[in-house]
């Protein structure tokens, strides 16, 4: 019983990589400082859905994450080279060295991501790390998705099918 359970979860394993989920991100070094990870949830934003979005900023000489308040600013920006913003916020105040942020992207296309900050004890002096960029995607056609719940429900009738005749082998033995 166990080895045909193996088996029908192996073929789920392989007939449902579609449906995972992914997250990821990018890092960023500031001279020999800092460094800022940059992860999010979708991997590759969709426009019109939110984005959430974990900052991390960390203290490379102790490979910490920086304790220190710190105040982050981010901006958004449409296009590479963007000089004008589609959104800004300032003075996010971030304890522990963690920003939690999300953003819903209206419109498709490559958009540049600048997470500036400085630190509580030192306004003044702002670090300034490279831009993230990210390529927003169009959302999906609602056909896409029908394709897709035909592929899962093809895919169920298959490995039940391929269970069955699993289960009626190792009975005929």
């Amino acid at each position: 019983m166990i080895k045909h359970l193996s088996t029908i979860l192996i073929t789920f394993g392989f007939i449902f990589p579609l449906f995972s989920l992914a997250n990821g991100g990018d890092q960023r070094v500031l001279g020999s400082e800092y460094l800022i990870n940059f992860a999010r949830s979708p991997f590759t934003p969709i426009a019109g859905t939110k984005t959430a979005m974990l900052v991390s900023f960390v203290d490379l000489k102790t490979g910490k994450l920086i304790q220190d308040d710190i105040l982050v600013n981010v901006r958004v920006g449409e296009g590479r080279g963007s000089k004008t913003f589609i959104h800004e916020e300032k003075d996010i105040l971030v304890k522990g060295g963690v920003l939690e942020w999300s953003y819903t992207f209206t419109k498709p296309g490559i958009h540049e991501l600048f997470f500036n900050f400085a630190f509580v004890s030192n306004p003044p002096k702002v670090y300034e790390p490279p831009d993230f960029l990210l390529d927003i995607q169009k959302p999906e056609t609602p056909e896409k998705n029908n394709v897709l719940i035909l592929v899962g429900i093809a895919s169920v009738l298959i490995s039940g099918i391929i269970g069955w005749l699993i289960g009626q082998k190792t009975r005929i033995k």
